[in-house]
Order: structure tokens, then C-alpha cells, then sequence
């Protein structure tokens, strides 16, 4: 007999989850229209001994809608500064930070599954453009990086529970920027692991 391969049986447990779950009603129309966002979260980033905290909105495009499950266009905004900062030089000889912001414009795909019970869970993927700069005590004095930009991806995941059309939770996630420039410290500071809570509508 042929054995079956962990990730195919994996697989067709989650994709079997939704079937056996409790099934509510068919969604109402959705509380806003297309135009206001759907979405705000509370990030905060942990990133090379920095700290920055970050809001973020983020519109919500039904692609497939099913009764306990749908999976959704996103577009997401928002950011933050650091207000955790680096106070010395790090093993990778990163100078102090004195302040650092990053903001970013993404867009992806997201799941959302909510039972009857009230419980909700989902994940997302997103790619898009971070606009950031710092500013370092360097060994000859302030180091200035400016406005910069660099391409990003990120993965969330989420869990919450659904009280009436609203969903509050908390999130889980790590967002990577990919071709640094390596001549500066501050693609270095961006991004990293990020932990937060999060509230969106129908």
C-alpha cells in the first residue's frame, strides 16, 4: 500500500475543517461600503533590539465567499516609529538608533473562518513597498539615513472570536524587506516579528 504523505494528509484535514464545523447563516451584506476600510490593527514589531509599535487599516475584497469561510483580496496601510531603540552597537556593528519610522503599502490575500460558536480564525500574505529612514550616533558623530524604500513581503496569522458582525482578536506575524541596500544600517531595523490585536466589521 501506497503511504500517504504528511503534508496531502494535512491538508485534507484542514481543508475538511470547515465541512465538519458548526454552519451559520449566509452573511449579511456587509456593514460599509467597498471604499472604508474594514480593518484596524495594533502591531508591535520587534526588530534587531528595537521596539516600534504601528497602526494599520486594511480593505477587505470578497473573492469566495462560503458560509463559515471566505477568501479575500486585501489591501493594507499604516505604520509606526520605533520607540524601543537600540542603545548600543550590536554584534553586527549596527550604530545606536536615536529614532527610526517605517511605513508600508501592502496588498495580498487573506482567509477568514468563523463558526457558529463565534470563534474566528485566518492567515494572510501580502507583498508591497516599505518607506522608512533612521537616524544613529556614529564613532564620528550623527549618521542621517532618509526617506528610503524597499520591497517587502508579510505573513499573518490571526484568532479571535465574532461578537455580532464584529470580530476582535489578536495576530501574529513577521514581515521581511528583500534588496537591502547594503551600505545602510536602516533595512536592517525594519520589519521583524510582530505580535498585536486587531478588530474588523462585515
Amino acid at each position: 500500500m501506497r503511504r500517504v504523505p504528511p503534508a496531502a494528509l494535512l491538508a485534507a484535514v484542514l481543508l475538511g475543517l470547515p465541512a465538519s464545523a458548526q454552519r451559520v447563516a449566509e452573511k449579511p451584506p456587509a456593514l460599509t461600503p467597498w471604499y472604508v476600510p474594514r480593518e484596524v490593527a495594533f502591531l508591535t514589531f520587534f526588530n534587531n533590539d528595537n521596539i516600534t509599535p504601528e497602526l494599520r487599516i486594511a480593505w477587505h475584497i470578497p473573492v469566495v465567499q462560503q458560509r463559515i469561510d471566505s477568501v479575500n483580496l486585501i489591501v493594507e496601510g499604516g505604520g509606526g516609529w520605533a520607540v524601543g531603540k537600540r542603545s548600543m552597537t550590536n554584534e553586527n556593528l549596527d550604530p545606536p538608533l536615536t529614532e527610526m519610522h517605517q511605513w508600508h503599502i501592502l496588498g495580498g490575500v487573506a482567509y477568514e473562518g468563523d463558526w457558529g460558536s463565534g470563534w474566528h480564525v485566518g492567515g494572510r500574505i501580502t507583498v508591497g513597498v516599505t518607506l522608512f529612514g533612521a537616524n544613529y550616533i556614529g564613532n564620528d558623530g550623527p549618521i542621517k539615513e532618509g526617506l528610503n524604500t524597499v520591497g517587502c513581503v508579510e505573513g499573518r496569522v490571526e484568532g479571535g472570536y465574532r461578537i455580532g458582525r464584529v470580530v476582535l482578536g489578536v495576530n501574529l506575524g513577521v514581515l521581511t524587506p528583500f534588496n537591502k541596500d547594503p551600505r545602510q544600517t536602516s533595512p536592517n531595523d525594519i520589519g521583524g516579528f510582530s505580535a498585536g490585536i486587531f478588530a474588523n466589521w462585515r
